[in-house]
């Protein structure tokens, strides 16, 4: 599978993008599900004691995309990330706990460094795999749809996630039966490269003891457009 990204994604966001990926096979996905949901849990109580709904945009970690949101231009049109919605679904007592293991896992490192992050489930993932910006409106389900200037990124089939406005396709989704994975997170000014790599070594490091996976990890930038995934 090659994975590419666009020169207009880093127009449309920040020129010092980075998306590192953790490409993750032969891994056990349900046997530490309930380990995995600890950390998660504790995790979310940090959070509830940290965030109000009027400081969620204060904070470092998430101005950057707070910025980039705004130069998509209709000032009064809110973009949320993937880590806000965790945020918010914490702040309302939804289950963020799932029966998979690197969901979980996956959860749990964004909330605690307050990073954009997915997941999705690699033979579900049909042909090679782009990110771009939406040149026109782009339906992406029976009701839902991209706008135009909207950074998502597909398959060969489908539209498999919207990265601000966030939304993540259930087609791809992790299964307890899931055996190979592929962990996307997003980065940007001011996260240093020291957190960069502090963060990645940490989700490797979970994903190996609690998945016995095997992760092979990669980036797409500027100066890396694109990358194949053996």
């Amino acid at each position: 599978m090659k994975m590419t990204i666009t020169p207009a994604v880093f127009s449309r966001l920040h020129p010092k993008l980075n998306l590192i990926f953790l490409h993750v096979t032969q891994m056990d996905n349900q046997s530490k599900a309930e380990e995995a949901a600890h950390l998660l849990k504790e995790v979310e109580k940090v959070i509830r004691l940290t965030f109000h709904r009027e400081t969620i945009k204060n904070k470092m970690l998430l101005a950057p995309w707070s910025v980039a949101q705004r130069e998509f231009g209709e000032g009064a049109r809110h973009y949320q990330t993937s880590v806000e919605h965790l945020i918010k679904d914490v702040q309302h007592g939804k289950e963020l706990a799932t029966r998979t293991t690197i969901t979980n896992l996956v959860r749990y490192v964004s909330l605690k460094y307050l990073v954009p992050l997915a997941v999705d489930d690699r033979s579900k993932i049909e042909g090679d795999l782009q990110f771009d910006v939406a040149s026109g409106k782009k339906r992406t389900g029976l009701f839902r749809s991209l706008k135009k200037g909207d950074v998502y990124y597909h398959d060969a089939a489908r539209v498999l996630g919207a990265k601000l406005n966030y939304w993540k396709s259930p087609k791809t989704l992790p299964t307890p039966e899931t055996k190979e994975v592929l962990v996307h997170l997003d980065i940007l000014p001011p996260v240093s490269k020291e957190l960069q790599k502090k963060i990645v070594s940490e989700l490797t490091s979970l994903i190996e003891n609690f998945c016995n996976g095997r992760v092979v990890i990669d980036q797409l930038n500027r100066a890396k457009k694109s990358v194949v995934v053996k």
